[in-house]
């Protein structure tokens, strides 16, 4: 009978651990400190995000009125980023649920990024005229560009929500094919 078991192990040897599909606490800790920071500042101090000092007056690059009339994005922004956040902390690992739950919450995350931040009316007019006067003569297309500072926000946000999103799919994804490998092995 042991003849037989030690013929089994040398013809079909144990798989290759599995990677392990847990993540840090680190991450997800860090990313609800952040929501929460991100939402407080940018509601209740716009000015101090990107200031330009012109002799002494102070230009502030978005428009705090219009920024507080949009709370519920933003709160909507603060609180799904958290949710997913909390999600990550739940599962412990990567899982086809987390996958769901963090696609759900990114895809409104994006939504609310784009209702604050694709107007042009959140950016201060006087920062726009101050760009375009100190940089038509320098670089203009670099100045069209930090002109705009809403849509450099906006895209860069995007671009990691949907990387971080992809990401958990993937490992969701290859969770749910190392369960099914061992339900075969079984």
């Amino acid at each position: 009978m042991s003849d037989n078991n030690e013929q089994v192990t040398k013809t079909n040897p144990p798989p290759a651990k599995k990677k392990n599909l847990r993540f840090s606490y680190v991450e997800p800790v860090a990313g609800i400190i952040f929501a929460v920071a991100a939402a407080v500042i940018f509601y209740f101090f716009p000015q101090i995000i990107t200031i330009v000092f012109i002799g002494g007056t102070l230009i502030p690059t978005f428009d705090a009125e219009v920024i507080r009339s949009l709370w519920l994005p933003i709160l909507l922004w603060a609180v799904f980023l958290v949710a997913v956040d909390i999600a990550f902390l739940a599962e412990r690992r990567y899982t086809g649920k987390l996958a769901i739950i963090a696609s759900i919450g990114h895809l409104i995350v994006i939504i609310a990024t784009f209702i604050i931040f694709i107007g042009p009316r959140i950016v201060n007019p006087d920062y726009i005229n101050f760009v375009h006067t100190y940089f038509a003569d320098v670089a203009p297309w670099f100045g069209n560009i930090i002109a705009r500072p809403n849509l450099i926000i906006l895209v860069i946000i995007v671009i990691v929500l949907l990387l971080e999103t992809l990401g958990v799919i993937r490992k969701g994804v290859k969770s749910k094919e190392n369960k099914d490998e061992s339900k075969d092995e079984i």
